[in-house]
């Protein structure tokens, strides 16, 4: 996942997994609309060149290891294969590794690896390589901002054979194999990670279907097929080297300047279609849709609970039930997005589907709230006050603020202005965003994370992650709260996955009464092309634009 959190930071009963992963990748079907369709039963053909209108952040580094931004794994896996692959079913299947087993206490996984791979230099897929990634991933070298987090829990691992590593874990983590079929943990060159480790960034060597010919920052990055290529994941529609010749990914990061370089046919699909165009899109005979929610923590607005006013969880609860996010999101997103019901969206595993309307807009309920908080006075200007000082929270916000989420802050400050309570949004430099978010120095934060597993919530709201002056962590809300301590550890430990869901179920429930943030919505990845595109999918570890089974029909 990825995290985007700007400062905003940048950064069951349940629902079963199975079911929810493999709705994502119905959506995730080419064709108009939601639905899968082949195009007037055409077979697959090699050839042609894809070019893709990709929005969000452009990364600062192409190293897989070494990115967090929402956009790194559409540009990375092309590249990059993965150890496995997450199945629509939501269970873990071959790809880099052809099997594995987990020892009793989990604490031990032994990889078998998949023979005759290679990478595009010529380096050998094989356990020295796979241990050689581990080592790089956890390297402070990579700088990784999301990889070494994911795989925290590694200890070391032991060669056994020229195919056979044996991984050992510090302690037992119930996620490790999902995670590993994202592609921030895709596999690089163990050749590159030795001799050449400062080339990884402008240049990585992988052993994916297409190989990176040239990143252009702030245009493009281009690529070519991989010609040797005839190892891809079990859950692919086909065996040896892509269909496209080419692959080339634009950056065109303005809604209307990407939505009309489709409709122009200057490429031939775009990413995040703006949700203002999706009605038209699916309306258009020449074009084609799919969407698939992202698994994770939904959009929200964090809440600092470490200083007032929000260390007080009744105006935390009070915020939440002053702000209409029904209303604020229908509009915001024309329609086309999910309101949040907690804290992890349906696309994720072990998602409670019990909890929905636990979240409620109620305006008496905010007051109410208030007053027994002790904020029972107001100013002239209707600010609640006590003991003489308003109610005052600051919401710094980054220049480079999405504008859809910066209409959200301001209908959120006017909601809560109603309330009583008065939200002061500043506008300071990217710099003293991210000084004052290590320092603690806000009262909200906005951001996302997507991943493939629940433990989402471990990254979110242990106390373990909170950011000191020793270590970063990614606890935004800065909660510490004993029972949801004690909740997550459990929940990412057990091998029992019954247990596991229950645990889970508990976490969101004891989230929904701490109230460390405001859910917005569930975040979508709407996928627009142009019909002669086929097979362009949105693979459930995390939703961005697969390009191995992808042709053309001319």
């Amino acid at each position: 996942m990825t995290k985007r959190t700007q400062m905003t930071t940048r950064t069951m009963t349940t629902r079963a997994a199975a079911a929810v992963l493999g709705a994502a990748m119905v959506l995730a079907g080419c064709g108009s609309g939601t639905g899968t369709v082949s195009a007037g039963g055409t077979t697959p053909r090699a050839g042609g060149t894809l070019i893709l209108g990709e929005n969000g952040q452009e990364p600062t580094c192409l190293d897989p290891h070494g990115n967090s931004s929402s956009d790194g794994p559409v540009i990375t896996v092309p590249v990059s294969d993965s150890l496995v692959w997450f199945g629509a079913d939501g269970t873990i299947q071959p790809w880099l590794a052809d099997s594995w087993k987990v020892s009793p206490d989990g604490l031990t996984y032994t990889f078998t690896l998949h023979p005759g791979v290679k990478f595009h230099d010529g380096a050998v897929w094989n356990a020295e390589a796979l241990k050689t990634n581990f080592e790089h991933m956890r390297d402070p070298a990579t700088k990784s901002p999301l990889a070494a987090a994911y795989i925290a829990p590694y200890k070391d691992s032991k060669v056994i054979d020229e195919n056979t590593l044996e991984v050992h874990l510090s302690s037992p983590y119930s996620p490790f194999l999902n995670i590993l079929a994202q592609g921030y943990l895709g596999m690089i060159s163990p050749k590159q990670i030795k001799e050449a480790p400062q080339s990884i960034c402008e240049h990585p060597i992988g052993s994916g279907p297409f190989i990176l010919d040239k990143w252009t920052k702030g245009q493009s990055v281009t690529y070519h097929k991989n010609p040797d290529y005839n190892w891809g994941p079990k859950g692919a529609k086909h065996t040896g080297p892509a269909y496209l010749d080419k692959l080339e990914i634009r950056f065109l990061t303005e809604d209307a300047t990407r939505y009309n370089a489709l409709a122009s046919g200057e490429v031939n699909a775009i990413d995040f279609t703006p949700p203002q165009n999706v009605e038209d899109v699916k309306a258009n005979p020449d074009l084609g849709f799919v969407s698939a929610l992202r698994p994770g923590h939904p959009m929200s607005f964090w809440l600092n609970t470490s200083r007032a006013p929000f260390d007080d969880v009744k105006v935390r609860q009070a915020l939440l039930a002053s702000v209409d996010r029904s209303a604020i999101i229908k509009g915001i997103s024309f329609g086309q997005y999910e309101v949040a019901q907690g804290f992890v969206t349906p696309s994720t595993p072990d998602y409670a589907s019990g909890l929905e309307g636990k979240i409620a807009y109620d305006p008496a309920k905010a007051g109410r709230l208030l007053d027994e908080a002790g904020w029972t006075a107001k100013d002239a200007d209707g600010i609640r006050t006590k003991d003489g000082k308003r109610l005052t929270a600051y919401f710094p916000i980054d220049p480079s603020f999405p504008a859809q989420r910066m209409q959200i802050a301001v209908q959120t400050q006017a909601a809560a202005r109603k309330a009583g309570i008065d939200i002061q949004i500043q506008t300071p430099s990217t710099q003293e965003v991210s000084d004052r978010s290590l320092a603690g120095d806000y009262d909200l934060a906005s951001g996302l994370w997507a991943t493939n597993t629940a433990d989402v919530l471990w990254i979110q709201y242990s106390s373990k992650n909170i950011t000191t002056d020793k270590r970063r962590g990614q606890n935004v809300a800065r909660l510490s709260d004993g029972k949801l301590d004690e909740l997550l550890q459990t929940a990412r430990e057990t091998t029992d996955k019954a247990k596991q869901t229950d645990l889970y179920n508990q976490v969101q429930a004891r989230l929904i009464e701490l109230a460390p943030a405001i859910p917005f919505y569930n975040d979508p990845r709407p996928v627009s092309f142009q019909k002669k595109v086929h097979d362009l999918t949105l693979p459930p570890a995390y939703p961005s634009p697969y390009f191995y089974d992808t042709w053309l029909d001319e």
